[in-house]
């Protein structure tokens, strides 16, 4: 079982989200979670955890997971970084986040040709999950102060 994420800022959380959070977010949205379990969220966890540079710094020295953060003098713990967690979950089926080797350019299978921008990146990019997050990116301007504190 999980340790969740109280808004304390906990020693030895590992998640935002446990099982049912996640099968509550899905339910709503009308997606199937029937083989979802507890390792898919660790790794969507970890994908949060080691993929975004959030503002502020986290509430305590001790906690294990980057929120709840202070944020302009401000405890942060939304809704919207377990929302993320749960997309990411969801996702979580795939690898998050793959491994990169060389780009291809032009590749031909008998008749079949595919030739891929010189400029576009082999990595995934999560839009929802981004939009999400941004505004607490260390790198975005945009934070909105009535945002509160969850449990």
């Amino acid at each position: 079982m999980l340790v969740i994420e109280s808004g304390e800022g906990l020693p030895n959380s590992e998640s935002y989200i446990d099982l049912d959070y996640l099968i509550a977010y899905a339910n709503k949205r009308g997606l199937s979670v029937v083989d979802m379990t507890e390792a898919n969220i660790v790794k969507a966890q970890d994908y949060f955890e080691t993929s975004y540079k959030f503002k502020g710094t986290k509430l305590k020295d001790t906690q294990s997971l980057e929120f709840p953060r202070l944020i302009n003098g401000e405890v942060i713990y939304p809704v919207r970084i377990k929302s993320a967690v749960c997309e990411l979950a969801l996702k979580s089926t795939n690898v998050l986040l793959e491994d990169t080797a060389q780009q291809v350019i032009k590749e031909r299978v008998g008749e079949l040709e595919v030739q891929y921008s010189e400029n576009s990146s082999q990595e995934v990019n999560y839009n929802f999950v981004y939009n999400l997050v941004m505004p607490y990116l260390e790198n975005s301007s945009s934070y909105s102060s009535s945002i509160v504190r969850t449990y």
